[in-house]
């Protein structure tokens, strides 16, 4: 039930405007959707968009539920959005979002948190005759301001700690751990890399003999990669990179397969997106065995997706490694036979040479 009424948008020039919607729906009959759908909201109105709630009963955890704002218009528009529970009582809950500043458009108009809340806590605190309800409040900002500097909508505070700290790196200053990697020597520094990583921090801090050394070799990982990754701990960022030996997808490859090892999710999900970017008929097949073996949904969906267009399936279909790929993964081919059933394209090649 929405709390709001609809109004032109043009009523609320020069003001902020907040509206709030509850979203009542069922558990059980949700919870098991695959990777990727979700549940959609009744639309409801804030100053005169028209706005969803999107439930993913799968958020990128497995564990977790994914919730975005879809907010449509026909020019760019900055809101302040949040979402929350009500609990068993049917009283609003302590337990909510912090809010997000996005500017939504019409060719990006949604936007949300990967993983909002566990679903054992969503089931143990908010769910009661199988049933939740999820509140959401949407603030429009853009008649407030012309422009919203990027800065402030992004919440990225103007300073330069990034430079300072790949400053630090590349001047060595004051490092205590180096790592062989191929014929290269690089310098870090323990407290860093244990802050950024789980794994760095059971490596060099906890009971592994590594703790105890000066110099670790890292075998299986190239210099290149490895020189990468060093740079992400220490800015966020990954370097501009190139191998006169190694294709720059099969770079990035390599990359979110080391994101993955050291549990860089930032770095992983950086990668995923350019592995998207880059997908051909020749890196398809790569990529897909890559996030089918480090669990990435995104990616996965977004190579199947790639591979039920009729076009490309067509060219697939002839190439080995693919067909022995899914012939491998039974699980992988079957979600392969859900998208490209829905594929418009692809029902209509069949139909074509059915009647053939």
């Amino acid at each position: 039930m929405a709390l709001n009424r609809p109004t032109a948008a043009a009523e609320f020039e020069g003001m902020a405007v907040t509206a709030t919607h509850q979203f009542k729906c069922c558990y059980s009959k949700t919870k098991d959707l695959r990777s990727g759908k979700s549940i959609t909201s009744p639309t409801f109105s804030v100053a005169g968009h028209n706005c969803n709630i999107l439930y993913y009963p799968q958020g990128s955890k497995g564990n977790s539920i994914k919730l975005d704002l879809v907010l449509q218009c026909k020019s760019a528009v900055t809101a302040s959005f949040g979402f929350s529970f009500l609990d068993k009582h049917g009283m609003p809950a302590s337990k909510a979002s912090d809010r997000l500043i996005y500017t939504f458009s019409p060719s990006d108009e949604r936007y949300g948190f990967m993983d909002f809340i566990e679903k054992s806590d969503l089931e143990a605190e908010f769910v009661k005759d199988d049933y939740f309800t999820l509140v959401c409040s949407v603030t429009i900002l853009s008649n407030l301001h012309k422009q919203v500097p990027k800065q402030l909508v992004n919440g990225i505070v103007p300073f330069t700690i990034n430079e300072h700290f790949a400053m630090l790196l590349e001047k060595e200053d004051m490092t205590d751990i180096t790592f062989e990697v191929g014929e290269e020597i690089f310098a870090a520094h323990r407290l860093v890399l244990s802050a950024r990583s789980p794994v760095f921090k059971a490596e060099l801090f906890g009971e592994m003999v590594e703790s105890k050394m000066k110099s670790i070799q890292i075998k299986d990982i190239k210099p290149v990669v490895f020189n990468a990754l060093l740079h992400f701990i220490y800015t966020d960022s990954l370097p501009e990179m190139s191998d006169e030996d190694i294709p720059i997808v099969t770079l990035f490859q390599y990359l979110f397969e080391a994101a993955d090892i050291y549990a860089l999710d930032g770095m992983k999900i950086i990668c995923a997106e350019r592995l998207i970017l880059d997908l051909s008929v020749d890196t398809v097949t790569s990529t897909l065995s890559l996030a089918e073996e480090h669990d990435c949904s995104d990616l996965k969906d977004a190579c199947l997706y790639f591979a039920s267009e009729p076009e490309n399936l067509i060219q697939l279909a002839l190439k080995a490694e693919y067909v022995q790929l899914m012939q491998r993964n039974p699980s992988l081919l079957e979600e392969f036979g859900d998208l490209a059933r829905d594929n418009i394209g692809y029902s209509n090649l069949v139909s074509k040479k059915q009647t053939n």
